[in-house]
């Protein structure tokens, strides 16, 4: 895969985020005034599963094609070619049927689709992995993300079985579901993003093997944080305790010890325009690790991170904050999004939009817990879903008008 074909699946996910942004506004508008198309179910539906497969697995499997398209023959890499497009096209699909129909049969077969692409690819990088350089840091993350990527299918292949059968448990299904999440934000979304992002680090840079077993080790029992009001074992209690602790340590001694390196090397190894969305993202993460920390206390766990305001509060800081912001930021630093005056502006706008957003769920989120009523915010909900469609197309827009300059 050269840089030019790279630019075009980019540009392909950038197009996809604004379809993204138009559903969230969408769904915003349909809660604060009256818009009668369209179910609101389905809407969701559409919106998260586009939002996962079309736009931040599309740039991972992008991202990780791009990697290894240099240590393989032409041939396979245009099995991962193919399998890119597979992807986009069960998204899609995906896109359609659940805006149309919602749960049914049409939207299920692209959801098995889409499941299929992704052992597929799996299956593919890790046999292709030998031929990378042994010593490549990135192999290792890749590789956990990809199979964390297939465990999550679990999740919706025992949904399945469940309507199947119609033998529909209300623990067991949102158990499923949070199964589903947990290994796509905690497992196939961080750990793909971080083999992009260690190959933006120098070859001096210390060894991340240590933090990599960290995370490996606890992405499983980090699991059972997701699950509240479910007695387990007091060991097990003692494991999910540990690693709720281990996974922010892990992160904040990362991040130490990397600021000071930087203080030491003083090698300027990215744009500042990217530094500023890895900060943000980073910011967020740091955030989450500390809210998926707190969820471990009892007092907090069920009453609190078991509400679903917070819940969709947290979604969007991880998705929005932490792996739209790094995309972004990579693909910048990478030279695969053009920094132009109109990008600028956007993704200005863009990180705007996700600051106020963040700041109107959480809001919305405690002030449920507390009874308390806010008034207008639906409405700042709206205003922030608007900011974020209009930074995804004003960056759209930018890298559409940049790759018409560079070809004329």
């Amino acid at each position: 895969m050269d840089a030019g074909l790279l630019k075009r699946w980019v540009r392909w996910g950038l197009f996809n985020l604004v379809i993204v942004a138009l559903y969230g506004t969408m769904m915003r508008y349909k809660i604060a005034y009256n818009f009668p198309f369209f179910e609101q179910e389905h809407l969701l539906h559409a919106h998260s599963h586009f939002a996962f497969g079309g736009w931040v697995s599309h740039l991972l499997y992008s991202g990780l094609a791009f990697l290894i398209a240099p240590f393989i023959t032409p041939r396979r890499r245009k099995h991962y070619q193919a399998l890119i497009v597979l992807n986009l096209l069960g998204a899609f699909g995906m896109l359609i049927a659940f805006t149309i129909q919602g749960y049914e049969a049409v939207s299920i077969i692209f959801s098995t689709w889409s499941i299929l692409v992704a052992v597929v690819f799996a299956g593919l990088f890790i046999r292709d992995r030998r031929q990378w350089p042994a010593a490549h840091p990135s192999v290792p993350w890749a590789t956990g993300g990809l199979l964390l990527n297939v465990l999550s299918s679990a999740g919706p292949f025992f949904l399945a079985y469940m309507m199947a059968t119609k033998n529909l448990d209300s623990r067991l299904y949102l158990g499923s579901i949070y199964f589903y999440l947990h290994f796509q934000y905690n497992g196939w979304f961080f750990f793909g993003s971080m083999a992009l992002a260690i190959t933006l680090l120098p070859g001096s840079f210390f060894s991340l093997k240590t933090y990599f077993r960290i995370f490996i080790i606890t992405a499983v029992p980090a699991f059972f944080l997701s699950i509240h009001g479910v007695a387990l074992p007091g060991w097990l209690h003692l494991i999910i305790t540990l690693a709720a602790v281990l996974q922010p340590a892990a992160w904040i001694a990362l991040l130490v010890r990397a600021k000071t390196w930087y203080r030491q090397n003083r090698q300027q190894t990215v744009s500042c325009r990217a530094k500023v969305f890895f900060y943000a993202a980073a910011l967020a993460l740091t955030l989450k690790f500390v809210l998926q920390t707190l969820s471990v206390l009892p007092s907090l766990g069920q009453p609190v991170f078991g509400s679903r305001p917070v819940v969709i509060a947290y979604l969007h800081l991880v998705l929005l904050g932490v792996y739209s912001l790094f995309l972004i930021g990579f693909y910048i630093a990478r030279r695969m999004i053009t920094v132009t005056k109109t990008a600028k502006a956007a993704g200005a706008i863009l990180l705007a939009g996700v600051v106020f957003n963040e700041l109107f769920l959480a809001t919305q989120a405690f002030a449920a817990f507390a009874y308390m009523p806010v008034p207008f915010m639906n409405e700042g909900l709206l205003g922030a879903a608007m900011l974020l469609l209009a930074g995804a197309g004003g960056i759209c827009l930018s890298q559409s008008r940049a790759g018409k300059t560079a070809t004329s």
